[in-house]
């Protein structure tokens, strides 16, 4: 099993967390003590980290960062991370064909309301 250790912290003010993360075979798992580093949720700790950026790393190990990159290759976190990042890019494009289809109704609304009032128009002439 493979493990690395990274002490983060946001800013002077705030409390620093401690970041694992530890690949064992094509298993990969990243914890963080933050509040938001619970089982249900994404820190944003863990996430940075899994992405390669050191931005919120204060121990002395920064550099390994880009290690847990090499780790992430053909593992189950790896895997999901790339199924989200095509569901995010299958979600911006449906969002761009939402606004083009709403603009598209918007305009066929118009029509059928102008349509309408010409059609009342030429019944009471």
């Amino acid at each position: 099993m493979k493990e690395l250790k990274f002490i983060v912290q946001e800013s002077n003010n705030t409390p620093h967390h401690t970041v694992t993360i530890r690949k064992e075979k094509n298993n990969l798992s990243a914890r963080c003590t933050c509040e938001s580093g619970g089982h249900d949720s994404l820190c944003q700790h863990r996430l940075s980290i899994l992405a390669g950026k050191a931005k919120w790393v204060i121990s002395d190990n920064g550099a390994d960062v880009k290690r847990v990159i090499n780790w992430l290759a053909w593992t189950d976190v790896g895997l999901a991370i790339n199924e989200v990042t095509q569901a995010q890019k299958q979600l911006k494009a449906a969002g761009k064909e939402l606004e083009a289809a709403t603009e598209r109704l918007k305009e066929a609304e118009k029509a059928a309301a102008e349509a309408r009032t010409k059609l009342i128009e030429v019944m009471n002439d």
